[in-house]
Formats: structure tokens, sequence, C-alpha cells
């Protein structure tokens, strides 16, 4: 079977570069918008949900990078109160991470979830990853399914 020069040069190219450089992900805490209007109050379920997903993504995730981690959220509150853009990549670069995953979810109806992730390099502030994914239900359940989803996403880059 005859290659072409170009598909062997791209070969060897990656086997000269070697392998990918080490990344470290920071985990920030999972943010969250609700808009239901709904008029039980959830705050505590949410916010236990919500610690509970960062943890399981920390987890989760941790065979994909060389190390894993998450910002406490009493870190990011004292930190960066205000979520600008360039403190959160700061605050993931001081503690030592190349990469920052930054989690929100928002609760249209006691029906429809959706989970918004970006993961950013610290070093450019570019977009390495995306995910934009609907879930159903507001139960400690579907967000567990919901985690479990998005880090089957994910891995599929």
């Amino acid at each position: 079977m005859r290659r072409s020069i170009p598909m062997i040069a791209a070969a060897l190219t990656g086997l000269l570069a070697g392998p990918a450089p080490a990344r470290d992900l920071a985990v920030l805490p999972v943010r969250m918008l609700d808009t239901s209007g709904e008029v039980a109050d959830q705050r505590a379920a949410h916010q236990a949900r919500m610690t509970q997903m960062a943890a399981d993504l920390t987890r989760d995730l941790a065979g994909r990078y060389d190390a894993i981690f998450e910002i406490a959220p009493g870190d990011l509150q004292r930190d960066c109160p205000g979520t600008d853009a360039d403190c959160l990549l700061q605050l993931a670069e001081r503690a030592g991470a190349d990469l920052v995953l930054l989690p929100s979810v928002i609760k249209t109806s006691s029906l429809i979830m959706r989970i918004y992730v970006q993961i950013v390099d610290v070093q450019t502030g570019q977009i390495v990853q995306q995910r934009d994914l609907n879930f159903r239900g507001d139960t400690d359940e579907s967000w567990i399914r919901a985690e479990q989803f998005l880090v089957r996403n994910l891995a599929q880059d």
C-alpha cells in the first residue's frame, strides 16, 4: 500500500513531538440561575446538588488530567465576588491549574434544566471545550445523571 509523503510527514511530526504537555484542571463551584418562579424555597437542596456535582465532576474527570482539584466556594467568593472572567482565570492559575472548568446550571422549570460548561485555558483565555446540555427534572437523581452524561460527552473530544 502506497502512502503519501504528507501522511508520513504528519505521522513523524506527531511522534517527534512526544506526548501532550501536562494539564492540570481546576473545577470551579457550580453556579445556578433559577428562573422557574416556583414558590417552594429550594435553595438548600440546590446548594447541596451544586456542591455534589462539583465534587463528582472533580472525581469523574480525574483520569483525563494530570491533576484535578476543586476551587472551594469560599475561595471563589473571597477572591472573585463579581465572577469577572479575568479574575476567575487568575484564581485558577494561582491554584496551579492550566485549565479551568466553569459549570453553570439554569433552571427554567421543575422539568427543564440546562447545564453550560466551558473548559478554558488559563493562559490564553481560549475555550478548549464547551457543552450546553439539557436535562429533565430537578431531583438528586436527575442532577447525578446530568453530571455523568456531561463527563461522557466531554470525553468524546
